[in-house]
């Protein structure tokens, strides 16, 4: 990753990274979320979908957290949004992602677009089998977050 690709962000300012995030990949991608507990992988996934929302004029009044059922899909955007969070799972194998259809929805955003968000992906027992587009890194600084990505054009 190069310096230009790490940007401190206070949380006012969210929205704009989350444009330029959705501009990057106009027809979504699958997008591994690494950072300790609290450090905002859900708020990132929550202003995406509140922004592509927006543009869609869709008003959707919650977005649920994916951490106690593992899973969250927003299938009237386009491109729709999935979400899950791997928090609860110790050592994600290949076997415990199929019987999660993470598979079935990796093959729906490749072939129809659409997002899907991966939090903890360090936790798999390799990275490899979520088939990741790309990585966002958030580290906590104060009330601000610094998110670190492998793709040029997203920290501005």
């Amino acid at each position: 990753m190069k310096a230009e690709d790490s940007q401190l962000i206070p949380k006012e300012k969210l929205s704009e990274f989350s444009q330029a995030l959705i501009g990057r990949f106009p027809d979504g991608g699958i997008i591994g979320l690494n950072g300790e507990l609290g450090s905002g992988k859900t708020t990132l996934v929550r202003e995406v979908i509140k922004t592509i929302a927006a543009k869609q004029n869709i008003k959707i009044e919650r977005v649920m957290s994916p951490s106690f059922v593992l899973h969250q899909s927003y299938e009237m955007l386009k491109p729709p949004v999935h979400h899950f969070d791997l928090y609860r799972m110790a050592q994600v194998t290949e076997t415990m992602l199929v019987e999660l259809e993470y598979y079935e929805i990796v093959e729906k955003v490749r072939t129809h677009s659409g997002f899907l968000f991966v939090e903890w992906p360090e936790l798999c027992v390799d990275k490899g089998i979520l088939k990741l587009t790309a990585e966002i890194n958030i580290e906590i600084n104060g009330l601000s977050r610094r998110y670190t990505t492998s793709l040029p054009g997203i920290s501005r």
